[in-house]
Protein backbone atom coordinates (compact mmCIF):
# COMPACT_ATOMS: atom_id res chain seq x y z
CA UNK A 1 0.00 0.00 0.00
CA UNK A 2 0.96 3.51 -0.83
CA UNK A 3 1.96 6.32 1.84
CA UNK A 4 0.63 8.98 -0.83
CA UNK A 5 -2.75 9.98 -0.63
CA UNK A 6 -5.08 8.55 -3.23
CA UNK A 7 -6.17 10.17 -6.18
CA UNK A 8 -7.15 7.38 -8.77
CA UNK A 9 -8.02 4.28 -9.12
CA UNK A 10 -8.58 1.66 -11.91
CA UNK A 11 -11.28 -1.39 -12.82
CA UNK A 12 -10.86 -4.57 -13.80
CA UNK A 13 -12.80 -7.82 -14.14
CA UNK A 14 -14.34 -10.16 -16.67
CA UNK A 15 -16.60 -9.93 -19.43
CA UNK A 16 -18.43 -13.10 -18.11
CA UNK A 17 -20.51 -11.86 -14.89
CA UNK A 18 -23.21 -14.03 -12.69
CA UNK A 19 -26.44 -14.09 -14.31
CA UNK A 20 -27.76 -10.25 -13.79
CA UNK A 21 -30.38 -10.66 -10.56
CA UNK A 22 -28.91 -13.77 -9.44
CA UNK A 23 -27.72 -13.63 -5.53
CA UNK A 24 -24.25 -13.73 -6.74
CA UNK A 25 -24.61 -11.03 -9.06
CA UNK A 26 -26.27 -8.99 -6.80
CA UNK A 27 -23.15 -9.64 -4.23
CA UNK A 28 -20.90 -8.85 -6.75
CA UNK A 29 -22.61 -5.40 -7.43
CA UNK A 30 -22.80 -4.77 -3.40
CA UNK A 31 -18.69 -5.27 -3.64
CA UNK A 32 -18.27 -3.04 -6.09
CA UNK A 33 -20.25 -0.30 -4.37
CA UNK A 34 -18.18 -0.76 -1.20
CA UNK A 35 -15.15 -1.19 -3.17
CA UNK A 36 -16.08 2.91 -4.74
CA UNK A 37 -17.07 3.90 -1.41
CA UNK A 38 -13.67 2.96 0.54
CA UNK A 39 -11.58 4.01 -2.67
CA UNK A 40 -13.90 7.60 -2.20
CA UNK A 41 -13.25 7.79 1.49
CA UNK A 42 -9.78 7.42 1.02
CA UNK A 43 -9.70 10.24 -1.51
CA UNK A 44 -9.52 8.71 -4.92
CA UNK A 45 -12.28 11.06 -7.22
CA UNK A 46 -10.94 9.68 -10.60
CA UNK A 47 -12.09 6.07 -11.69
CA UNK A 48 -10.76 4.62 -14.82
CA UNK A 49 -12.37 1.76 -16.73
CA UNK A 50 -11.58 0.17 -20.12
CA UNK A 51 -15.28 0.04 -21.47
CA UNK A 52 -15.16 -3.40 -21.69
CA UNK A 53 -18.81 -5.59 -21.37
CA UNK A 54 -19.13 -7.32 -17.75
CA UNK A 55 -17.25 -5.86 -15.08
CA UNK A 56 -16.11 -2.77 -16.57
CA UNK A 57 -19.79 -1.56 -17.49
CA UNK A 58 -20.72 -2.56 -14.23
CA UNK A 59 -18.44 -0.42 -12.68
CA UNK A 60 -19.02 2.29 -14.86
CA UNK A 61 -22.40 1.95 -14.21
CA UNK A 62 -21.42 2.31 -10.44
CA UNK A 63 -19.67 4.77 -9.97
CA UNK A 64 -21.92 7.11 -12.27
CA UNK A 65 -24.83 6.19 -9.38
CA UNK A 66 -22.46 7.17 -6.84
CA UNK A 67 -22.05 10.42 -8.43
CA UNK A 68 -25.74 11.14 -6.80
CA UNK A 69 -24.13 11.40 -3.52
CA UNK A 70 -20.49 11.71 -4.05
CA UNK A 71 -20.36 14.30 -6.93
CA UNK A 72 -16.86 14.86 -6.84
CA UNK A 73 -16.08 11.63 -8.32
CA UNK A 74 -15.25 11.32 -12.19
CA UNK A 75 -16.29 8.28 -14.86
CA UNK A 76 -12.70 8.45 -17.08
CA UNK A 77 -12.72 5.84 -20.10
CA UNK A 78 -9.73 4.59 -21.55
CA UNK A 79 -10.76 2.57 -24.73
CA UNK A 80 -8.83 0.47 -26.75
CA UNK A 81 -9.70 1.69 -30.22
CA UNK A 82 -12.19 4.56 -31.56
CA UNK A 83 -14.61 1.59 -32.89
CA UNK A 84 -14.43 -0.24 -29.94
CA UNK A 85 -18.05 -1.65 -28.59
CA UNK A 86 -19.76 -1.23 -32.29
CA UNK A 87 -19.82 -5.36 -31.51
CA UNK A 88 -21.50 -5.03 -28.05
CA UNK A 89 -25.02 -6.29 -27.44
CA UNK A 90 -27.84 -3.55 -28.05
CA UNK A 91 -28.15 -3.26 -24.07
CA UNK A 92 -24.08 -3.25 -23.57
CA UNK A 93 -23.56 -0.77 -26.37
CA UNK A 94 -26.33 1.51 -24.63
CA UNK A 95 -24.77 1.30 -21.64
CA UNK A 96 -21.51 2.18 -23.47
CA UNK A 97 -22.86 5.05 -24.78
CA UNK A 98 -24.34 6.00 -21.93
CA UNK A 99 -21.23 6.35 -19.94
CA UNK A 100 -19.32 7.91 -22.78
CA UNK A 101 -21.49 10.75 -22.59
CA UNK A 102 -21.86 10.96 -19.10
CA UNK A 103 -17.82 10.36 -18.38
CA UNK A 104 -15.37 13.43 -17.19
CA UNK A 105 -13.38 12.28 -20.07
CA UNK A 106 -13.11 9.28 -23.08
CA UNK A 107 -9.42 8.37 -24.38
CA UNK A 108 -9.11 6.38 -27.46
CA UNK A 109 -5.55 4.87 -27.24
CA UNK A 110 -5.69 3.69 -31.21
CA UNK A 111 -7.93 4.74 -34.17
CA UNK A 112 -7.89 1.13 -35.12
CA UNK A 113 -8.50 -2.30 -33.35
CA UNK A 114 -5.26 -4.30 -33.65
CA UNK A 115 -3.66 -6.93 -31.82
CA UNK A 116 -2.38 -5.97 -28.42
CA UNK A 117 -4.56 -3.11 -28.32
CA UNK A 118 -6.53 -4.31 -25.29
CA UNK A 119 -3.30 -5.02 -23.34
CA UNK A 120 -2.41 -1.66 -24.25
CA UNK A 121 -5.76 -0.71 -22.75
CA UNK A 122 -5.10 -2.56 -19.48
CA UNK A 123 -1.31 -0.97 -18.96
CA UNK A 124 -2.71 2.86 -19.12
CA UNK A 125 -5.55 1.62 -16.94
CA UNK A 126 -2.71 1.02 -14.41
CA UNK A 127 -0.47 3.87 -15.21
CA UNK A 128 -2.85 6.15 -14.66
CA UNK A 129 -4.05 4.79 -10.65
CA UNK A 130 -2.87 4.41 -7.20
CA UNK A 131 -5.69 1.77 -6.34
CA UNK A 132 -6.70 -1.68 -8.61
CA UNK A 133 -10.36 -2.56 -8.05
CA UNK A 134 -10.37 -6.22 -9.20
CA UNK A 135 -13.04 -8.91 -10.04
CA UNK A 136 -10.56 -11.73 -10.78
CA UNK A 137 -11.79 -15.11 -10.85
CA UNK A 138 -9.84 -16.90 -13.18
CA UNK A 139 -6.63 -16.85 -14.97
CA UNK A 140 -5.25 -16.56 -17.58
CA UNK A 141 -7.02 -13.49 -18.28
CA UNK A 142 -6.44 -9.95 -19.30
CA UNK A 143 -7.84 -9.30 -15.78
CA UNK A 144 -4.75 -11.47 -14.45
CA UNK A 145 -2.90 -9.50 -17.25
CA UNK A 146 -4.03 -6.28 -15.67
CA UNK A 147 -3.59 -6.71 -11.77
CA UNK A 148 -0.29 -8.57 -12.97
CA UNK A 149 0.54 -4.77 -14.16
CA UNK A 150 -0.42 -3.03 -10.79
CA UNK A 151 1.77 -5.23 -8.71
CA UNK A 152 4.63 -4.48 -11.26
CA UNK A 153 3.88 -1.23 -10.33
CA UNK A 154 3.20 -1.60 -6.80
CA UNK A 155 -0.07 -0.29 -6.51
CA UNK A 156 -2.71 -1.85 -4.13
CA UNK A 157 -5.43 -4.36 -5.28
CA UNK A 158 -8.72 -4.30 -3.74
CA UNK A 159 -10.30 -7.73 -4.83
CA UNK A 160 -14.50 -7.84 -5.34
Amino acid sequence: MQNNPLRAACFTGHRELPRAGSAAYMRLKRRVRAAIALAADRGVTRFYSGGAEGFDLLCGQLVLEAQKTRPKLQLMLVLPYTGHGERFFKGDLRELVRQKEAAEEVVYLSAHYFPGCMALRNRQLVEDADLCIAYLTHAPSGTAQTVGFAREKGIEVLYV
